[in-house]
């Protein structure tokens, strides 16, 4: 996940505790040790005893690094301790902080009861061999709440690519996150456009009424890491998973797999004139920012964007989400990035158990959810509180219910050089200075360099 506000990309940015020593973490000759200097959690653990005392002593130590949600977490901690008698300390460790203290923590098997984890699917897969932390096998009964996708991020079986051997499910969801179109309802109305585009030649039409009602169109982060997430839902609806995996991987030829028409997508939005002065070189804060200005009426951004634009103008709110929409001559539906945005995790070694898995099942709780998503501007991970439209705004609301529509598996090219090569053809094509056939041909050579020099 890319972090941006506060929110993780899951597809690139895996990097939290790739740096912890995991020689000897959670060996048994580090159980009991004494805490690194300032942690201090250790007796907070224990003040509570095991779970077979009385509830009105457990105290659980519940750490993470949202600063932007630390009253909100602390405010549902003191619901939670009302309806249970069980007490929270909720502690906030924002940025470099949090991770300085997972990593001595993990060292000295002094990890709080619940904590959020920032970091990938391969971070985590450490601390699972290393013995740190819970598998959550007996909460199963509540992994129908969320979207199965999602659910699998954190989840290990015999075909994990991490080299995890403790198969299981070891996180929880508290918020997920994708990425669709967003779009200024009061610019469309003013363009004469009744509603969403859900097909691309909608799509098209709504760009060319807005060119002549004088409105720019269209702009995203396409000189950034967007880009490829732009891509993405067109790969899906051309090629679909299975192929989109195999040539990818080199097992088909990326030359006639239906790649062209991906590439096209983006030609037809210059040819249209739908994108902002400047895209090829434009990064997401600065396309939130000129639609929130209202110089653009559409942007390609993730569901996080909602806090943004709340934070850049809280009077700025009529908008809404739809997802990409499908080309007529695409065979597939078209998929969207997106994943787990906060996971919950479980201390292996806490003396609470219970108590930490009540505390998890409460924060993901419907009630609990949809106050969640209405005051933190995050998208809920429980379905059902995706589906309800109280407390949620439109564009949050259909954010949510475009959690079905995520893919599990996108693949990668052996080597990042196809993609930086993709990034920038559709840079180029987007000012005109390339076409779809070339960006491929460029493609294909440096895919074909890259296999080349795995087998070597």
């Amino acid at each position: 996940m890319i972090q941006h506000k506060n929110v993780k990309w899951w597809m690139l940015a895996l990097s939290i505790v790739t740096a912890i020593g995991l020689t000897g973490c959670g060996s048994d000759s580090n159980k009991g040790g004494t805490p690194s200097a300032g942690t201090g959690d250790t007796e907070n653990k224990a003040e509570g005893g095991s779970d077979t005392g009385d509830k009105k002593d457990t105290k659980l130590v519940f750490w993470h690094y949202l600063n932007d949600r630390h009253d909100l977490l602390k405010e549902m901690a003191a619901d939670f301790e009302t309806k249970t008698g069980i007490k929270v300390d909720v502690q906030l460790f924002g940025g470099d902080g949090f991770k300085q203290k997972v990593m001595a923590s993990v060292q000295n098997n002094s990890l709080p009861d619940v904590m959020t984890f920032s970091g990938g699917a391969g971070d985590l897969g450490q601390l699972v061999e290393s013995g740190n932390i819970m598998e959550l096998g007996e909460m199963s009964d509540m992994f129908d709440k969320f979207p199965g996708s999602v659910l699998k991020t954190y989840s290990y079986d015999e075909n994990n690519i991490f080299g995890v051997k403790h198969y299981g499910t070891y996180a929880i969801p508290m918020d997920t996150n994708n990425m669709q179109f967003i779009y200024n309802t009061k610019l469309f109305e003013q363009a004469g456009i009744a509603s969403a585009p859900a097909t691309w030649e909608e799509l098209l039409a709504a760009v060319d009424k807005l060119k002549a009602a004088d409105i720019v169109p269209f702009a995203t982060g396409i000189g950034s890491w967007v880009a490829g997430t732009l891509v993405a839902p067109y790969e899906f609806a051309y090629l679909g998973e299975e192929k989109v995996l195999s040539v990818k991987q080199g097992k088909e030829p990326l030359m006639d797999s239906g790649y062209l028409q991906v590439l096209q997508r983006f030609e037809d939005l210059y040819k249209h004139g739908a994108y902002a002065e400047g895209i090829a070189t434009m990064d997401l804060p600065m396309a939130e920012q000129m639609f929130v200005n209202e110089e653009v009426a559409m942007i390609f951004d993730g569901s996080w964007a909602i806090g943004v634009f709340n934070e850049m103008n809280p009077e700025f709110t009529q908008y809404d989400a739809f997802l990409p929409p499908k080309p007529a001559d695409a065979a597939y539906e078209v998929k969207i990035s997106g994943g787990i945005g906060v996971p919950l995790v479980i201390d292996n070694h806490t003396k609470n158990k219970d108590a930490a898995m009540q505390f998890v099942r409460f924060l993901v709780e419907k009630e609990q959810q949809q106050k969640y998503a209405e005051k933190s501007f995050n998208l809920p991970a429980n379905i059902e509180a995706a589906k309800s439209e109280d407390g949620m705004s439109p564009a949050l609301r259909h954010f949510s219910l475009g959690m079905t529509h995520v893919f599990e598996n996108g693949g990668s090219y052996p080597a990042p050089s196809v993609e930086t090569v993709l990034q920038k053809g559709i840079q180029l094509i987007a000012i005109g200075q390339s076409t779809p056939e070339q960006v491929l041909k460029e493609m294909d050579a440096e895919l074909q360099k890259a296999l080349k020099e795995k087998k070597e």
